[in-house]
């Protein structure tokens, strides 16, 4: 099975947020232990941009809602390709004017098997 690639280049300031998946037990004396979850406990997002003309934004578009459940290839800002899907309801669309608009999603990180 072949992976898409997500090929258009984002605009503007990427933001980045590492999150890690950790449990926590607390004790009455102020002691706790803390714990991470699972083989891949710390997952990336991104929040990114895309302006362009509308035709091509509909290309985008029409990716990005086809993996909000499938995973893609990614190749993020620091370099590294990686796997990822689209936050749902993440994408919003915005008409800076004439036939230009703006593209807002966000990618989570994705694993496979």
């Amino acid at each position: 099975m072949t992976i898409d690639v997500f090929k258009w280049k984002t605009m503007g300031n990427p933001k980045h947020t590492d999150s890690s998946n950790i449990n926590e037990a607390g004790f009455g004396d102020g002691y706790s232990q803390i714990w991470v979850s699972g083989i891949n406990n710390v997952s990336e997002s991104w929040d990114l941009t895309y302006t362009g003309c509308i035709n091509e934004i509909k290309e985008v578009r029409d990716f990005l809602n086809s993996h909000i459940i499938k995973s893609f290839k990614w190749k993020n800002p620091y370099g590294e390709e990686k796997l990822y899907r689209v936050v749902n309801k993440s994408i919003e669309s915005e008409f800076v004017g004439g036939r230009v608009v703006s593209l807002s999603f966000k990618f989570i990180q994705a694993y496979s098997p």
